[in-house]
């Protein structure tokens, strides 16, 4: 199958080079040249992508499972009310 180009599919004059580029950079991956696999397949280079500092986190080893400490906290809590409320139900007087 062969692929029709952007010119045959959408034929959009345009009247100075500097839009030609600005209308190439708005088009589709599909659409753009160069960025085609052998296969067909698009793709982008993310050589250049600029992370912003800590974006990425850091495995932290061996601290609490991995939970924050508020986590933590709160999960004492609750096993604490359950236990608590298994008591009561355990001592409650025969009817």
């Amino acid at each position: 199958m062969k692929r029709e180009s952007r010119s045959e599919h959408n034929p959009v004059k345009t009247k100075s080079e500097e839009a030609a580029t600005i209308a190439s950079m708005l088009a589709p991956l599909e659409e753009q040249e160069g960025l085609e696999g052998a296969d067909g397949a698009s793709f982008s280079d993310t050589g250049e992508l600029k992370l912003p500092k800590g974006f990425i986190e850091e495995d932290k080893q061996g601290e609490g499972f991995g939970l924050e400490p508020a986590v933590i906290f709160i999960l004492v809590l609750v096993l604490g009310f359950i236990a608590f409320i298994a008591y009561l139900i355990s001592v409650e007087p025969p009817k």
